[in-house]
């Protein structure tokens, strides 16, 4: 089980080795003497069946599948690429194989899967080839023609490092009229032979020369601009580290409740990368347009650190002689969000090319910035300002009407006699009880003034009052019937 695991692992290895197997592709140079590496395009080892290569790869011609829907070309010329019909023309692509030590250019017809070169007038198909890949289409690529009278011109493709250094060539054949013909016969140009000589191959497998012809050229832009970038949500969480960046104190000294305020200044590293690769020229100027408005200038691949100060304001109200203290502090994370979006690449003649690429805005910075407060104390002895807590309770209240009937078993408190009448009775019948001649039981006349005596306001029971009152009407009519 071991064993089959490990041939597994071997062969996808070996299967991704030869995916992204790749050398560097040169151009000539500003002086035209020296070569440059190029960023935006690569020679890809491949068998010529792989679409996912074939998808970015450099089309010289096209071989003419069917002719029963040729179109006629335009009226006054032969017709161009893109008068070609691609549904009865298929893609021929730039191709290169080692002769002899030797890097020769050659076509990579359809169905063919071989590159077919040719070299000292002798064509083979060679099996073990590269393809001439323009990453993500990120490069402005044109022919040029060039014959012995005129100079190599700048950014001219080079089939590889060679002693005698050769270039890749094509020539017209007009318009195409059989089945199998070709657009243009693709091979290699030689400088050094008879002030440059061209050695193409047609679509029978013959070697032709030609003084003249066209060079592949990558044109470099200047600039880059990015817009319409939309980022993409993974749900990663990043990890954050606490930081303080400073303290201060707040304090008043002036009289009553007062605004303290002040401006409290902290610096971090901050790191910026919107990545790399993407046959985009390294060192390049590169302007990002963000979705919120703004701007962000930079170097393409060659992100730098920087150190950033920053200030933020802080205030609190504290009443006369009480101060606080304050610490600045905030996260320092480091984000990393995928993104894809729309590069314009700017060019020297004002031509503009535009391209989508995917990569991860990489982002070192300071979030959550914030303050904390300590307890408000006093100035003169450092103890803390009481602080009030206020309680809000919030009362619903229900109005509800009831009508009801309530009994009780408490004695009545008695009804007294107005005073007035009782002092009067009083004066009435000590008068007659002078002037009565049968009248003279001091016991009956101290009964009755007693009886009359007015009484302490107390409470009493309904019985006793009730048997005091019967007394009273029973003396007063006693005494009656005798003055009569």
């Amino acid at each position: 089980m071991t064993s089959h695991y490990f041939l597994l692992l071997f062969g996808t290895l070996v299967l991704l080795s030869k995916t992204i197997a790749a050398d560097p592709v040169h151009i000539i140079s500003q002086n035209l003497e020296q070569t440059v590496t190029s960023s935006t395009l690569q020679w890809v080892s491949t068998d010529g069946k792989d679409p996912g290569v074939l998808r970015f790869g450099v089309v010289a011609a096209y071989q003419t599948s069917d002719v029963s829907n040729e179109p006629v070309p335009p009226e006054g010329g032969e017709g161009t690429d893109n008068d070609i019909v691609k549904n009865h023309a298929e893609p021929v692509y730039v191709c290169r194989a080692k002769v002899t030590g030797v890097w020769v250019t050659g076509q990579l017809r359809p169905k063919n899967h071989v590159c077919i070169a040719s070299l000292y007038k002798k064509v083979e198909e060679y099996h073990q080839f590269e393809v001439l890949i323009n990453i993500d289409h990120a490069a402005r690529l044109s022919w040029v023609g060039k014959n012995k009278y005129t100079n190599i011109p700048q950014g001219a493709v080079t089939s590889g490092e060679n002693v005698l250094r050769t270039f890749v060539g094509r020539k017209s054949t007009g318009n195409p009229k059989k089945t199998g013909s070709l657009t243009h016969y693709v091979g290699t140009f030689n400088p050094s032979e008879n002030l440059g000589v061209y050695h193409l191959v047609d679509e029978s497998n013959i070697e032709i020369p030609f003084e003249d012809g066209d060079l592949l050229v990558e044109t470099e832009p200047t600039a880059y601009e990015f817009k319409q970038i939309k980022y993409r949500r993974t749900g990663r969480r990043f990890p954050k580290k606490k930081l303080i960046f400073g303290e201060t104190v707040l304090k008043n000294d002036e009289a009553g409740l007062q605004k303290v305020d002040s401006v409290m200044t902290y610096n971090y590293t901050y790191f910026l990368s919107w990545g790399k690769g993407h046959g985009m020229l390294t060192g390049l100027p590169y302007t990002v347009l963000l979705p919120n408005g703004g701007k962000v200038e930079s170097i393409w691949a060659l992100p730098k650190p920087q150190e950033k100060v920053e200030t933020i304001p802080v205030e609190k109200l504290l009443e006369e002689g009480t101060a606080v203290n304050i610490t600045l502090v905030g996260n320092y994370t480091e984000l990393e969000i995928p993104y894809i979006a729309t590069v314009v690449a700017l060019y020297k003649d004002g031509e503009r090319l535009e391209f989508t690429i995917e990569d991860i805005k990489r982002e070192n910075k300071v979030i959550d910035i914030g303050f904390e407060f300590s307890p408000v104390y006093f100035l003169h002895n450092n103890s803390f300002v009481p602080t009030t807590t206020t309680t809000t309770t919030t009362t619903t209240t229900t109005t509800t009407t009831t009508t009801r009937t309530t009994s009780t078993t408490q004695d009545v408190t008695p009804m007294v006699s107005p005073e007035v009448v009782i002092r009067r009775k009083q004066e009435e019948l000590h008068a007659a009880s002078k002037t009565s001649d049968n009248l003279n039981d001091e016991d009956n006349t101290i009964r009755i003034a007693s009886s009359l005596e007015k009484k302490p306001d107390r409470p009493a029971s309904s019985a006793t009052s009730l048997v005091s009152l019967l007394s009273s009407v029973y003396v007063i009519l006693t005494v009656t019937l005798r003055l009569l």
